[in-house]
């Protein structure tokens, strides 16, 4: 990765002039490596042509940092994606509109290519693909999809404060002097040094936390004498509407699956089952037929798709299953020997 990004650094450089004679050597011998490289120099090569064209009048220009973009991959060879982070500057003066009309459209033209340009703060978005990346104080958070998480550029320099919108898992880089605080709706996550989950996903502004490793001191923005501590297996759940934080011992093996993709079932119901696909594909499982939410059954799945584990239930359980739109549609009068008494 850190080799693709000197590369796709040099691009932006070539195509401003800005690139040494051997800076240039270099680039063009990676573009003649792979006819995917040379493809990938079209794209922004076709983009910056059209972005001189489109702008008759000068622009102004702000600094950027030698580093304009940055690239993080995601979990997975089938999920891969980029997150790019334009960032501001103080040695390099490049057309701001000539490169942002440049990574706007690298944002059509590459499938999972994100960006932010913000001068204060840094944003990882997460749309329809898992990130995976590393703050500056070498904590490590996994977001999921449909997920927001941004920092101030002051990060890590008297204090660690990130704010969550979605779900993300954290283990954090132990630092006493710099606790490490996650903001997420109407609720404050505390830390020092640990690894856990975040889920405020809830259109209700309810939000969960389990934690895998070491403890984690949760309160509400508006009252932090009113703390609770969780430790390595609780999990606590912040009721938005009663303004309550409930702890109690996590019991759900599968809270991490959108991030592990492993899947473990022992003699879980249909229901169960479908809640927790649902929960960790972002699918929309129904079952059409009541009677046999209570099939049971026992078995794990590893980097499989949904639609492969759907295959294994519809054959498990004798039941039919179609896809309408965006819904899988469970139905069938199967498992009559398999059901919880």
């Amino acid at each position: 990765m850190e080799d693709l990004n000197k590369y796709i650094d040099l691009i932006p450089k070539y195509l401003a002039g800005d690139a040494n004679q051997e800076e240039i050597q270099l680039l063009f011998n990676w573009i003649e490596l792979d006819m995917a490289n040379k493809k990938q120099f079209e794209d922004y090569k076709k983009v910056w042509a059209f972005s001189e064209k489109g702008f008759d009048t000068e622009v102004s220009s702000i600094d950027l940092d030698d580093e304009w973009v940055k690239f993080n991959s995601q979990i997975g060879s089938e999920t891969s994606a980029k997150i790019i982070l334009l960032e501001q500057a103080k040695k390099k003066k490049w057309p701001f509109l000539q490169i942002a009309a440049a990574i706007a459209a690298i944002f059509v033209i590459g499938t999972g290519v994100l960006y932010m340009f913000n001068t204060q703060n840094n944003e990882l978005v997460a749309e329809n693909r898992i990130i995976e990346s590393k703050l500056p104080d070498g904590s490590l958070i996994s977001l999921n999809t449909n997920s927001e998480l941004e920092y101030s550029k002051k990060f890590n320099k008297k204090t660690r404060v990130v704010k969550l919108k979605g779900e993300a898992f954290f283990k954090v880089e132990h630092n006493p002097e710099k606790p490490f605080i996650i903001s997420t709706g109407e609720l404050n996550i505390e830390v020092i040094g640990t690894s856990f989950n975040v889920n405020a996903k809830s259109e209700k502004g309810d939000i969960e936390v389990i934690v895998e490793t070491g403890i984690v001191k949760i309160y509400t923005k508006k009252d932090k004498s009113d703390s609770v501590m969780l430790y390595a297996g609780d999990k606590a759940l912040f009721n938005n509407t009663k303004k309550d934080i409930q702890k109690n011992v996590n019991k759900d093996i599968n809270y991490l699956a959108w991030k592990t993709k492993k899947l473990i079932f022992e003699g879980d119901e249909l229901q169960n089952i479908v809640n927790t696909l649902n929960k960790t594909y972002n699918a929309g499982i129904v079952i059409k037929n009541p009677s046999i939410k209570e099939c049971i059954l026992t078995n794990t799945f590893e980097n499989q798709s949904l639609e492969s584990i759907l295959k294994v239930l519809e054959a498990t359980l004798d039941l039919q299953i179609k896809k309408k739109g965006e819904v899988y549609e469970i139905r069938g009068g199967g498992c009559t020997d398999n059901k919880n008494q």
